[in-house]
């Protein structure tokens, strides 16, 4: 039973990854934006989803696009299940693809409620594409209310930075995702998967830095989302640099996503 279970969660896995990319490049893209001065862009996977309904074809780009985020979310479960062959089988490996199944799930369910509100011509397709600050600003509220909330506040700060750091040492200098891809080191895909990594880990590092400034200043408006931080990011001469090469990785790491769909030694 198994074996079948594995035989066909390959290819739900390499369209998941499709999925995965495709949100990947377009949260890249609106980074880029914002790079140039566009700050009313949602560099976020919501922010996406809202983009891409906007477009030429959207309503059918978004279909196939929900088909592939919900094959990304049945996929990490399945992987709860009976373990990733490349990625590993371990209690704490199950554990992990079990969230991100989740996270994928509310991804895949907000992308289907902005799909039907397309092709119902409901006047509030775009509703759920916001900056992400609401849910970082909603965290740290709530967290400010528990006690020694506003030391939870700005440990959570330096737990983003901490995997940040993590992430960068893993991924970008070990280069551990190369194990999952049938590519050599030397490859154009670990150059992307380097690049987008480095980005990611940025990011995290960014928005732990302002969950750490909200817990200084006890007020929770100073914790921002991704797109809020990148947003601030375009407010002084190094940040706009930085915001540029934080944009490109992004997007360098849509692209590697798809490209893992193919090169991917299992799924």
């Amino acid at each position: 039973m198994l074996s079948k279970t594995r035989d066909w969660k390959d290819p739900i896995g390499r369209v998941g990854l499709v999925g995965q990319g495709v949100v990947a490049v377009i949260v890249g893209l609106l980074a880029i934006r914002i790079a140039r001065g566009d700050k009313d862009e949602a560099a976020t996977s919501e922010g996406a989803v809202g983009w891409l309904a906007n477009q030429p074809f959207g309503k059918f780009l978004l279909v196939a696009l929900t088909i592939a985020l919900f094959a990304l979310a049945l996929w990490r479960f399945l992987c709860a299940v009976v373990g990733d062959p490349v990625e590993g089988s371990e209690p704490k490996d199950r554990v992990k693809y079990a969230v991100l199944g989740v996270l994928y799930l509310l991804l895949s369910i907000t992308t289907l409620g902005v799909t039907i509100a397309n092709w119902t011509g409901s006047a509030d397709a775009n509703a759920n594409t916001g900056s992400g600050d609401e849910s970082s600003q909603q965290a740290a509220s709530t967290l400010f209310d528990w006690p020694a909330g506003r030391w939870l506040v700005g440990i959570l700060g330096v737990a983003l930075i901490g995997y940040a750091v993590y992430s960068f040492y893993k991924q970008v200098v070990g280069k551990e995702f190369t194990e999952r891809l049938d590519a050599d080191e030397a490859s154009w895909i670990v150059r992307l998967g380097q690049a987008g990594y480095t980005a990611q880990s940025i990011v995290y590092a960014l928005v732990g830095y302002f969950f750490i400034q909200a817990a200084v200043a006890f007020r929770s408006t100073t914790a921002k989302g991704p797109s809020g931080a990148l947003i601030e990011l375009g407010d002084t001469a190094w940040g706009k640099v930085l915001l540029w090469i934080i944009a490109i990785g992004l997007f360098a790491y849509g692209i590697f996503c798809i490209a893992e769909a193919k090169y991917r030694k299992a799924a």
